[in-house]
């Protein structure tokens, strides 16, 4: 005897169809492979926290994320029941292990991908410190040329991300200024050379549209002489004439429109282009090395206000012998609501002791901030925790900390609809951490990307 489903559980099923609640099945799909990770702590930097938190997650992406979570029997378990999940964290301005050179001038089409070998790279370091991603740039001055993000590990075909900012200098006024000046230019005149090509083609087209009607209309008259003229043989003669006409093209077929093929536009300066014709293009991360160089950028910028001026990176050599003048435009980055990228540092203001928390100033001031190592040395990698710990201590809140290392510096490289935060549809890349991330004392245990743990530490 078949058993009929009671009402209520009618009621509830209809329930989650219109609320749209997920409904996991107890038998696993054969087409998707489950993992699930059992966690005492999920640091979610999405919302809020979860204690006793499970993530579950679906071919590398995350499923669903909460408490007692339903998923099949055969999935894959990972247990973190003492442990804290996270999101992994992202190196944003970074050139590990990649042979340094000098390239100076614009170079808008030099991608580092060119120069990167992942087989040649160690990246343990940066997995112990807990890095799931790192963003290469190109080294040199002017305009060196577009970023990329990898992972640190995983599958090779998965490793790289895509490209990212477009790096310029402006850490020397004197020197950088003419570069983008002339890069603006430049830019300038490749928009100047289409637009020309096109009004000499529009020109072309309107000389040739206006020479068929003409001879169009030359022909009708023509045929209206004859028509008047014509004897018996008219029928046949107009029979042929409605099948071909003069150049044997078949009457009724219409002649394909020409389509406007613009000449190239020199790659160097395409992202300029860009900005100055589209309004839109890659992100272009401004490198200052003094709060003066922003007077500099701007005066630039004067020629060409198309373009973004709103990410920064704040670069200091020693913060103890060359102490930042940078709180002078913490205001003005504030207005421009920039995303600034900086080291984790507490610096004193110029000739005084006075300690500056340069990170939580611009993040009152609205700003987005995002950490980089102050150094790539495997020791200041492996301390960045131990750095942001220092900074909430002088004024940074915790959740500013730890989003300027994961879900910040995505937004900073253009990712954060993949990377950065632990939620639904996004990349499963996080660290597992045996206590809290800003503790002195806490390590990382274990790497998971994409779904698969890549590292764990050594027992």
């Amino acid at each position: 005897m078949i058993r009929m489903p009671s009402y209520m559980q009618i009621l509830m099923l209809l329930a989650l169809i219109a609320y749209d609640i997920p409904v996991v099945c107890g038998e696993n799909d054969e087409d998707e492979t489950f993992v699930v990770i059992k966690a005492g702590r999920v640091i979610t930097l999405a919302g809020e926290e979860h204690i006793n938190g499970e993530i579950v997650m679906v071919d590398g992406k995350i499923r669903l994320v909460g408490k007692n979570l339903e998923y099949p029997k055969t999935a894959k378990v990972i247990d973190a029941r003492r442990k804290v999940v996270m999101p992994g964290m992202i190196l944003c301005h970074s050139r590990w292990q990649l042979p340094s050179y000098s390239r100076s001038g614009v170079h808008g089409d030099r991608s580092v991908a060119k120069e990167i070998y992942l087989d040649e790279i160690d990246f343990q370091p940066l997995l112990k410190a807990g890095f799931t991603a790192v963003c290469y740039y190109p080294a040199g001055t002017g305009i060196p040329g577009p970023s990329v993000v990898y992972r640190t590990a995983g599958d090779k075909e998965q490793r790289e991300l895509g490209e990212a900012y477009l790096r310029v200098t402006m850490s020397k006024p004197q020197r950088d200024k003419k570069v983008l000046r002339e890069a603006v230019d430049k830019a300038r005149k490749e928009i100047e050379k289409v637009n020309k090509a096109r009004k000499e083609w529009e020109a072309k087209q309107k000389k040739e549209k206006e020479a068929a009607a003409k001879k169009k209309k030359e022909e009708k008259e023509t045929a209206a002489k004859k028509k008047e003229k014509e004897s018996s043989e008219e029928g046949e003669t107009k029979k042929t004439a409605e099948k071909k006409d003069d150049k044997g093209n078949a009457k009724g077929e219409e002649k394909k429109p020409e389509i406007f093929t613009p000449p190239k536009i020199d790659p160097a300066v395409k992202p300029i282009v860009d900005w100055i014709r589209d309004k839109k293009g890659p992100s272009l991360l401004f490198e200052l090395s003094r709060a003066s160089d922003l007077r500099h950028l701007d005066d630039v910028l004067k020629r060409a206000s198309e373009l973004p001026n709103t990410l920064l990176y704040l670069s200091t050599r020693s913060p103890t012998r060359f102490p930042s003048d940078y709180h002078h435009i913490v205001k003005d980055l504030g207005m421009r609501k920039a995303s600034v990228l900086l080291h984790p540092e507490i610096s004193r203001l110029p000739h005084t002791v006075t300690r500056y928390n340069l990170p939580a100033e611009l993040v009152l001031a609205r700003c987005t901030v995002a950490i980089v190592p102050a150094s790539e040395i495997p020791s200041e990698l492996a301390n960045i925790r131990v750095r942001l710990a220092e900074l909430v201590r002088s004024g940074l809140s915790r959740g500013d900390a730890l989003r300027a290392v994961t879900l910040n510096v995505a937004k900073v490289v253009g990712m954060e609809d993949r990377l950065g935060t632990i939620e639904k549809d996004k990349d499963a890349d996080f660290i597992v951490l045996d206590g809290d991330p800003l503790a002195p004392v806490t390590r990382v245990t274990c790497v998971i990307i994409h779904g698969e743990i890549v590292w764990e530490a050594p027992e």
